[in-house]
């Protein structure tokens, strides 16, 4: 005999779409059409069994489609598909065949994204600064360490320089030098390499 779930809640979220919570857990996001076809009522009793097939049937494929359309435009690590189909109700198991059905295609890839992420950072942001934002989109160090070695960025003096006379005026970098150096931080440089670079610069000029 089926087990027999409760639906505790079915909770709007915008105007497409409803969380069903069932047995007062979040089941999933679903439509107006699919409270019909399950006739799914607060309060109301429906068969595990109906939930599993509709889980199978619809969640799977709408999560993929709903992955799959955040990585057309621009390259996501696995943390981003997870956080966005989790911030769409989607429950764990369902989010863990989507990656690795994911996986599977080449679609999620960290290193390649951890690559990516380093070439388009590396002209205004320090490595440190680009390690730790990788390092919070949940990147493993080993990857992190191999996509900054493969990038071969290590040596961050011209951009430093770019910036410093991009952003700076000479008196700015004499007589403002803490202003300087605290905004360079931010970005990730190394204060020696940055204090090295204002010499160079200020020397070229006098």
């Amino acid at each position: 005999m089926s087990r027999i779930a409760t639906v505790t809640d079915i909770r709007k979220i915008d105007d497409k779409r409803f969380c069903l919570f069932v047995d007062y857990e979040p089941f999933s996001s679903v439509y107006a059409s699919d409270i019909r076809r399950l006739h799914l009522a607060c309060d109301g009793e429906i068969e595990w069994s109906k939930l599993e097939e509709f889980r199978r049937d619809y969640l799977f494929k709408r999560a993929m489609n709903k992955a799959v359309n955040s990585i057309k435009f621009s390259d996501k690590c696995e943390y981003d598909i997870r956080q966005k189909l989790k911030d769409l109700y989607y429950d764990e198991e369902i989010v863990d065949q989507t990656i690795d059905k994911l996986k599977s295609y080449g679609y999620i890839d960290d290193y390649r994204y951890a690559c990516g992420y380093v070439r388009r950072n590396s002209a205004k942001k320090g490595i440190r600064v680009i390690r730790f934002e990788l390092q919070a989109k949940h990147i493993g160090q080993d990857i992190i360490d191999l996509a900054v070695e493969d990038s071969d960025i290590s040596d961050e003096s011209d951009r430093i320089t770019y910036i410093l006379q991009k952003k700076y005026t000479v008196e700015e970098l004499t007589e403002k030098r803490d202003k300087v150096y605290a905004y360079m931080y931010s970005k990730g440089f190394d204060r020696r390499k940055v204090s090295e670079c204002i010499r160079n610069i200020v020397s070229d000029i006098t």
